[in-house]
């Protein structure tokens, strides 16, 4: 596992950032998935994505067992980054992550200035096995068909079997993951938490988003037009809404100011 740089210094040591934005990728994804965002986000940030093995870039590292191991490795790496305000933002399997992280560095002195989760059923809802079966059976055939149903992925791509076969099995650990957790209870959050989905999202419905109000004081709730992937489709209008909860965020604790 790793922790990707996509803006500012590999670490602290020199000047911290004005906040460090920590990004937590989908299903399948990578640090790549947010480089859309990049340039709506400020450039006094520091924007640091913690990334599963075997993306399609590494296919032989060996995969992440579980969100558990994930969390422990990126949370060693990323205490010694966390000199200043920090924030996390995860979409899909990355807003579980995103959510057991922060809990994880708060136990470790570095409490989250803001908390944003996408695209995910809050995680007392996380269901062992979905409709159409356990991931680790389905067949090459099987995630085709869902990659094209959910979008995002190049048509062009399927001509590139090795490719394919690459982003199929990151997609297929990452699902096995995400469908192998299991919420252990939690203290709610003591940062404000927004909450954010696309209006026509097939794999979250809203009443499964509205149950992460369960798990902070502070819950700000937004739907915007889009399917599952409206966070890159959309870009602008997210990065704003990103800026504009840390900003009154940080308003409230008087911690720093965002520009």
């Amino acid at each position: 596992m790793s922790i990707c740089v996509l803006r500012g210094r590999s670490t602290v040591a020199v000047e911290p950032a004005e906040l460090t934005l920590i990004l937590l990728p989908h299903a399948g994804g990578s640090a790549g998935s947010f480089v859309p965002l990049l340039p709506h986000l400020p450039e006094s940030w520091r924007i640091l994505v913690p990334e599963l093995p075997a993306r399609a870039t590494a296919p032989k590292q060996p995969v992440c067992p579980s969100i558990e191991s994930a969390v422990d490795s990126f949370a060693e790496d990323l205490a010694g980054e966390l000199s200043g305000p920090y924030a996390v933002f995860g979409h899909c399997l990355g807003a579980l992550i995103a959510f057991e992280l922060v809990h994880e560095l708060a136990k470790r002195g570095h409490q989250p200035l803001w908390v944003g989760v996408s695209g995910s059923p809050a995680p007392q809802l996380v269901v062992p096995e979905p409709a159409n079966g356990r991931p680790e059976d389905w067949t090459r055939e099987q995630y085709v068909d869902y990659m094209r149903w959910l979008g995002n992925t190049p048509e062009a791509l399927w001509s590139n079997t090795v490719l394919a076969d690459r982003m199929i099995a990151a997609l297929r650990n990452d699902l096995i993951v995400n469908h192998g957790y299991r919420y252990g209870g939690h203290a709610p959050l003591t940062s404000p938490l927004s909450v954010m989905r696309g209006d026509s999202d097939p794999l979250v419905s809203a009443e499964e988003m509205r149950a992460w109000s369960d798990h902070a004081g502070a819950t700000d709730f937004r739907t915007w037009p889009g399917d599952h992937f409206y966070v890159f489709d959309r870009a602008p209008e997210v990065s704003a809404r990103i800026v504009g909860a840390i900003a009154e965020a940080a308003a409230q604790t008087d911690m720093m100011g965002v520009r």
